[in-house]
């Protein structure tokens, strides 16, 4: 459960101008799903890296902000969040490499939220499909009398019942060339170690190789990869390496 305890006066590392953010007694991170680009459905924590953008104009990190260690008043702001049709104009600005990597994160993620909803229609209809197969196959494995009658009194297959197999697709994924761009300059970033001591691993640079269908270099930063916290995430995109599928895929942990 995530709980807040309070505000906390900062300072912008710009202008010095003062915000406010959140300091937290408990935080939950909680998610519906991830995606192997780093997108999440449901979370309960912001997943933006504390990308803003100063009354001044000038871009920052929350990472950034002078502490002032004093409880904010009701009316001090918080740090203006960047509008996803406004990440361009941060990343010309380029403030920072570390700036612009979280914008083009940041950019990224919002650029696919386009194929998000094609993806979601088509594993929605895969998903019904399925089940209709799994209820025709129980439904013709039946006498024929127990088969009218469980049809007429719609009664669901057993639970014991195997579902059939069916291969786990996906819509095609075409980037634009502005996403592809925008992939490649922030690999680069990545592996230029732009972030410093809040670089990115292995395992982006390799989902980043893969949605650019370069599958034999994602492998190899694949390799790399050995947190435990990333089995999941590593084999859900090893598994679509080899498929040579580029698309970002959806999974739960």
């Amino acid at each position: 459960m995530t709980r807040i305890s309070g505000h906390t006066i900062v300072a912008s590392p710009c202008c010095k101008s003062l915000y406010k953010v959140v300091e937290y007694a408990s935080m939950n991170f909680s998610v519906y799903a991830y995606w192997t680009d780093g997108a999440k459905d449901g979370a309960l924590m912001p997943n933006d890296g504390g990308l803003s953008v100063c009354r001044c104009g000038i871009a920052f990190l929350l990472r950034d902000v002078i502490r002032l260690e004093v409880e904010a008043s009701p009316d001090t702001p918080f740090p203006p969040k960047p509008a996803a049709a406004d990440l361009p104009s941060v990343i010309q600005a380029n403030s920072s490499p570390q700036v612009e990597a979280t914008a083009r994160r940041n950019y990224w993620r919002y650029l696919n939220d386009g194929y998000r909803v094609l993806y979601r229609e088509h594993r929605e209809k895969e998903e019904v499909k399925a089940d209709a197969q799994w209820r025709h196959d129980y439904y013709a494995s039946l006498p024929f009398f127990q088969r009218a009658a469980s049809k007429l009194l719609l009664r669901k297959p057993k639970w014991v019942f195997p579902k059939p197999e069916r291969p786990f697709t996906v819509p095609q994924y075409k980037p634009t060339a502005e996403q592809t761009e925008n992939m490649q300059r922030l690999l680069a970033l990545i592996l230029n170690e732009a972030e410093q001591s809040c670089k990115s691993d292995q395992l982006e640079a390799a989902e980043l190789y893969r949605e650019l269908g370069q599958f034999e270099a994602a492998a190899e930063a694949l390799i790399m990869c050995n947190e435990d916290h990333e089995q999941v995430a590593r084999q859900v995109m090893s598994e679509h390496i080899g498929r040579r599928c580029a698309a970002p895929i959806r999974y739960r942990i």
